[in-house]
């Protein structure tokens, strides 16, 4: 996909209003994009989307299975003077004079979620870390429920910088979208499902019911899609990360192989391509959920500025991510596609690669 496209893409979807419990408008445009893909999309019982697209006559009938969920930290309303932050962060974002923007279904403007302006003035912290409970001044009309953001810039590109509110990891979902679009462009034929998923940012209990519905057979590759904390070993502008791991476990070795092979077949094709392979010790994944119940899972990820809008004096600011990287990423997804239908058993492949290696040794061992 080219540049143009998919920042068109990313713009369309990182400026709608997202947090914990509320992406209906993220889930809405998922939905309805698929569809106009030709892509077969079902809900599970809470919400979550599942787009699939099967090819009959691929030769590898385990999918590969991307998941990147459709929340990020945000604000809900508890009444009209009151909300609830959703999400982690320091208390120190949460301090008075912070600014927000809350969206509400009454008011639209041509169609979309119009918002109004807010100030934190106090922060009641006899609910931490549990709850996060604010007073605001709000400048205008909101109700119980309604949902609130930052109010940092929704989306903006400057030069090879992308920022945005909600890039965590609203980007992952539109990284799925861009993957499905290549994948029917190429006609790839690759058994391929995008698994979006809800309220990841409060104990990821949409992933949970995904794994508890059985749903995706345990023959999947399943591949966590992120925006991760930037660590000093793995810098923004130097390439997508194969994510070996995250804070809570280290994911399966053989998918990680998998991920890094595709990696080095984007490289052999294009020589500017870059790629890092590293452990992002930041947070916890929805990948360390599927390794905790017995599926084979990997990881993808953007090294993230300003994770979670925490920016310098932990003041909120938008999150931004480098946008070669962001397209590398989408090659990366797509050449993993094109891998998993030739290729499917990601065991098999990285037993080949240590019997290659071996076979490097000058001579065979003898009994001493």
């Amino acid at each position: 996909m080219k540049r143009a496209e998919l920042l068109d893409l990313a713009g369309r979807v990182l400026r709608l209003p997202t947090a914990p419990y509320h992406e209906h408008a993220v889930r809405n445009f998922v939905i309805r994009y698929c569809r106009e893909l030709g892509v077969c999309v079902e809900s599970d019982r809470v919400g979550n989307v599942i787009a699939k697209q099967h090819r009959p006559r691929s030769s590898t009938p385990a999918p590969l299975v991307f998941v990147a969920h459709m929340d990020h930290p945000g604000f809900e309303m508890l009444d009209g003077r009151r909300a609830e932050f959703l999400g982690g962060v320091p208390k120190e974002m949460l301090a008075k004079g912070g600014k927000v923007r809350v969206y509400t279904s009454e008011n639209r403007v041509q169609g979309q979620l119009s918002s109004v302006k807010a100030t934190i003035r106090r922060f009641d912290g006899s609910g931490w870390p549990k709850r996060k409970i604010v007073g605001l001044t709000v400048e205008g009309a909101v109700r119980k429920g309604d949902l609130g953001m930052w109010d940092v810039p929704a989306f903006r590109v400057s030069g090879d910088q992308l920022q945005a509110t909600a890039i965590d990891d609203v980007l992952g979902s539109v990284v799925m979208l861009a993957t499905l679009t290549e994948a029917a462009r190429r006609k790839l034929g690759t058994n391929l499902w995008c698994v979006f998923t809800r309220a990841e940012e409060v104990g990821f209990p949409g992933v949970m019911a995904v794994i508890q519905s059985k749903k995706i057979p345990k023959s999947a590759l399943v591949v966590s899609i992120e925006m991760s904390k930037e660590r000093p070993w793995a810098r923004i502008g130097d390439g997508p990360v194969v994510r070996v791991g995250d804070r809570a476990s280290i994911f399966d070795p053989a998918a990680s192989a998998f991920l890094w092979r595709a990696a080095e077949r984007c490289r052999a094709n294009e020589s500017t391509f870059r790629a890092q392979r590293c452990l992002m010790d930041g947070g916890t994944c929805e990948a360390t959920a599927f390794v905790g119940f017995g599926y084979r899972a990997g990881g993808l990820c953007l090294p993230l500025g300003n994770y979670h809008n925490i920016g310098p004096r932990r003041r909120p600011r938008a999150e931004y991510v480098s946008v070669s990287d962001l397209e590398q990423l989408v090659r990366l997804t797509v050449a993993a596609a094109a891998e998993w239908r030739v290729s499917g058993a990601t065991n098999t492949m990285l037993r080949r690669e240590v019997v290659s290696i071996a076979r490097t040794a000058p001579r065979k061992l003898t009994r001493i």
